[in-house]
C-alpha cells in the first residue's frame, strides 16, 4: 500500500480561477483531513502553453508511517 497520494485538480486559467482554484484545494484538504489524510505539501503551478492552473496536494495516507 502507497503511504502518500497525489491529488491533481485543475482549471482553465481565466480572470479569477485562482481564487477557485484554491477553494477548491482547501475544500479537497480539510475533507481528506477528515478521513485521517496528513497534508505534506501543496504546490500550484500554471502552463502557459496549455492554458491550465493546476493545483498538486500531497496528502500522506491514514495508518501510515
Amino acid at each position: 500500500m502507497k503511504a502518500v497520494e497525489i491529488f491533481m485538480i485543475r482549471n482553465t486559467f481565466a480572470r479569477n480561477r485562482s481564487e477557485k482554484i484554491r477553494q477548491e484545494a482547501e475544500d479537497l484538504v480539510n475533507e481528506k483531513h477528515y478521513q485521517g489524510y496528513r497534508l505534506v505539501n501543496v504546490d500550484f503551478d500554471v502552463a502557459d502553453n496549455t492554458g491550465y492552473i493546476y493545483a498538486f496536494i500531497t496528502m500522506k495516507r491514514p495508518n501510515t508511517y
